[in-house]
Order: structure tokens, then C-alpha cells, then sequence
């Protein structure tokens, strides 16, 4: 295949996956069907088909699309030479990320939805990543180790920083309007303060 040829493909194959975006979060997943993603898309049906194998097939890339990419951005080293407060901002900023545009605040709503009626598939999809606390885990103990952090639990702490984060900011954006960064900035600080006030080694 010429250079080309594989341009055009992985261009096509971006625009139905665009286009099958919008169909999932306008209509439903019930409702959405092959021949209105291909009419939405501007191609054919079977262009559709020779991309992808199913519908089911097309929304698991979509959700794959979207939780590698915030997969990637979890993957945050521990830095001696950074604030905590700086390193915990980008473990919440790729949480935050699933809410901080419209298309994907839109897939949000539309996964928790489908995640909701759906649990066998949210097992699915879910199991195809590492738990999302690991990234932070790890984070937390090396933090622990260089003396800054002191924890009984890693485990719980890590999930109490995304609770934090979860039911400040993201729970409240999917039920409204979505995120204004400049006004969640303050609950982002403030969060952080009231989860270092528990687990900063003060001593």
C-alpha cells in the first residue's frame, strides 16, 4: 500500500469515527445504526464495514480512543524536584480531561449512561486497562519512600484523591454544562490542601 493510500485510510477511517461520535451521543446506542454513521460519515455502508466489523466494534474503539488517552496522560512520574501539589494537579487534570471539551464531555455522559444499564460491557471495557489508581499508587508510595507523604494505606488514600476530584469536579460538570476552568481551578486547589493536610509528612 503507497503512502498515499494508507493517508487516505487512516483519514477515512478518522472521519467515521467521528461521525459514529456524534450518532452514539445524539441518538443512542440502540438507535444508532451502521447506515445513518456511514449517510453522517459521507460514505458508503460498506466503507463503513471495511473499517470496522460491527457497531459494537466501532464504540469499543471509540471508548478505547478515549481511555488510552487518558491512560497516557495518568502515566506521571514522582519528581523529588516538584511540589506535590504540582504532581497531584496532573494526576486530576487526567481525570479532568474526560470532562474539558464538549465532544468528550458529551461521551462522558453518554459512557456513564451506558456503563449504568450495561455492566457486563463497562466490565469489558474497563478490564482492558490498568485500575485507575495504580499510576497513582505507585506515585504515592515513591512520594512516601523520599519521606513527604505519610500514609497507612496507599490504597485508600489513592482512592479518597479521586474521590475528591471525581465528586468535586467531575460528577457536578456532567450534570451541568460542563467545566469552566478558571472557576474549578480554586476546588482543585483546595482539594489538594485538604488531601496533603491528611497525608503530608509533617514531622
Amino acid at each position: 500500500m503507497t503512502e498515499t493510500k494508507k493517508r487516505d485510510k487512516s483519514k477515512k477511517r478518522t472521519v467515521i469515527i467521528n461521525a459514529a461520535l456524534d450518532i452514539f451521543v445524539t441518538m443512542g446506542y440502540e438507535l444508532a445504526s451502521m447506515d445513518r454513521i456511514a449517510e453522517k460519515a459521507g460514505v458508503s455502508k460498506k466503507t463503513v464495514y471495511n473499517h470496522f466489523d460491527s457497531k459494537e466494534n466501532l464504540f469499543e474503539i471509540i471508548v478505547d480512543n478515549l481511555l488510552s488517552e487518558r491512560q497516557n496522560l495518568k502515566t506521571i512520574i514522582y519528581d523529588a524536584n516538584k511540589s506535590l501539589e504540582e504532581q497531584l494537579i496532573e494526576f486530576a487534570e487526567s481525570e479532568i480531561f474526560l470532562i474539558d471539551s464538549p465532544s468528550r464531555l458529551e461521551l462522558s455522559r453518554f459512557l456513564t449512561t451506558t456503563f449504568l444499564s450495561d455492566l457486563e460491557f463497562q466490565r469489558r471495557i474497563v478490564a482492558k486497562y490498568p485500575p485507575v489508581y495504580n499510576m497513582l499508587i505507585d506515585w504515592l508510595k515513591e512520594a512516601e519512600h523520599d519521606g513527604r507523604l505519610k500514609m497507612d494505606n496507599t490504597l485508600v488514600a489513592g482512592r479518597i484523591f479521586y474521590a475528591l476530584v471525581i465528586g468535586s469536579i467531575t460528577w457536578p460538570a456532567l450534570f451541568t454544562d460542563g467545566i469552566d476552568k478558571q472557576v474549578i481551578k480554586p476546588i482543585l486547589s483546595e482539594l489538594i490542601a485538604v488531601f496533603l493536610a491528611r497525608y503530608a509528612n509533617n514531622e
